[in-house]
């Protein structure tokens, strides 16, 4: 099989082009080309080509450029165009939409070229051109064909199974239809009807001990349904609605909740599924200040006096002494720390079957640090970091209580938490 190199592209050309940039490349333009012989090479025509591309519009009188712009071009096209064959003799179901993906580069190799200010060779003076062709019709049939087969895609798996896993992946292809073509027969509707019986209803309960910890709970429904992506497939029940439930189930002094309260609980909610957060630990470390000593010292040349000389006209002059001096100082580097650090777990339970569905572990550590310098001594052999940190003292802020501390540590551990259910869910 002949390559597209050795037939739009001969050996020797290669070498001609290597020689030029020897000689001749200089400059931003310079470099662009020698980047686009590196490219062609290794068979990335596109990039040789836009190289090429930014060397004319640096400077349109580029000879090496204006030489090679078009051969690059018609390697682009031509290999390109190869792709399109091989994938349409495949039998790939999902084959247009590879195809679309070239003829939408193929449109951009194009409009590359096209934007290309008018071009005179600087030898020759013969306008420098290329053979554009329009790939829009060829790029909407393609559309047109990866639209259907998505949407046959759709419809196959939405009528598999009512399962939501099933009905969410449907919900995908469907929306994947609009894309390749928008208002694409019924597309939308269906996209609709099967999202939502592919969005998965969850509850959200927290345990720290023996107490439910609402807060956190509704951070993270905050945290996961601001995210458009998470709530396309995902919703949660409000705790208001799930406070009902738990006051009719007896929860409030539960430290675990067994099967079957969590059957009671997702049949009364109608939920799919019910994460169970389960703090086992929340340490907190009151503010702690260390202070670390350490001895600087420098030798600077100071002046100590002055001394007097005579020249050779028997002058008598004053100079300025200097003597070397050792000076030292001793810098405390004060550090306030405080911390808090929550560990647990939490656990996605089928709803109806209490079937354990996930599990994981997790540790959250929020901390506070403040620090300063000070010493004694003389401040010049200080480094510069020591005296960066002189004064911060009166700068630095107070550790905050306890309860602050808690607080912003569950506020993380919320948002760690939202991250994963988003990450589960899709």
């Amino acid at each position: 099989m002949i390559s597209i190199k050795n037939r739009l592209f001969p050996s020797f050309l290669i070498l001609i082009l290597a020689a030029l940039c020897v000689t001749g490349c200089a400059g931003k333009h310079g470099k662009l080309m020698k980047s686009a012989q590196a490219n062609y090479q290794a068979n990335n025509y596109e990039a040789a080509l836009r190289d090429a591309v930014s060397a004319l519009k640096q400077k349109p009188n580029y000879v090496e450029a204006q030489n090679f712009a078009p051969i690059f071009f018609n390697a682009a096209v031509a290999a390109a165009q190869d792709r399109v064959g091989a994938l349409k003799a495949t039998s790939d179901k999902f084959k247009w939409d590879e195809i679309v993906a070239e003829y939408k580069g193929l449109i951009e190799i194009n409009t590359l070229v096209q934007n290309l200010p008018p071009l005179t060779h600087q030898k020759t003076k013969q306008p420098i051109t290329f053979k554009i062709r329009d790939y829009t019709p060829q790029l909407g049939e393609a559309s047109e064909k990866a639209a259907e087969v998505h949407y046959q895609e759709g419809i196959r798996i939405a009528d598999s199974s009512d399962d939501v896993e099933t009905q969410k992946r449907a919900a995908k292809e469907f929306k994947t239809v609009e894309e390749f073509v928008p208002g694409y027969k019924d597309a939308r509707s269906r996209y609709e009807q099967t999202r939502s019986a592919g969005t998965k209803q969850m509850a959200i309960l927290t345990f720290h001990g023996e107490r439910l910890l609402g807060t956190v709970t509704d951070n993270i429904t905050i945290a996961v349904l601001e995210d458009a992506v998470a709530r396309e497939f995902l919703s949660i029940v409000p705790r208001v609605e799930l406070a009902h439930v738990i006051a009719e189930q007896d929860l409030s002094g539960a430290e675990q909740i067994d099967a079957q309260t969590v059957a009671d609980i997702g049949k009364a909610l109608g939920v799919h599924e019910i994460v169970v957060v389960q703090i086992t630990g929340l340490i907190y470390t009151p503010p702690n200040t260390k202070v670390t000593k350490s001895d600087r010292q420098k030798t600077e040349r100071k002046k100590t006096g002055t001394k007097r000389s005579v020249d050779e006209d028997g002058n008598v002059k004053t100079e300025p002494k200097y003597t070397d001096v050792k000076i030292t100082a001793e810098f405390s580097h004060h550090q306030r720390e405080s911390s808090v650090s929550i560990v647990g777990f939490y656990e996605i339970l089928d709803a109806q079957t209490a079937e354990l569905k996930k599990t994981e572990h997790f540790t959250t550590n929020h901390e506070f640090k403040a620090e300063w310098g000070s010493f004694t001594g003389d401040k010049d052999a200080l480094k510069a970091s020591d005296k960066r940190l002189l004064g911060k003292e009166q700068q630095a802020p107070a550790a905050p209580a306890e309860a602050v501390m808690v607080t912003e540590a569950l506020n993380e551990l919320s948002n760690e938490l939202a991250e994963a259910l988003k990450a589960y869910v899709h």
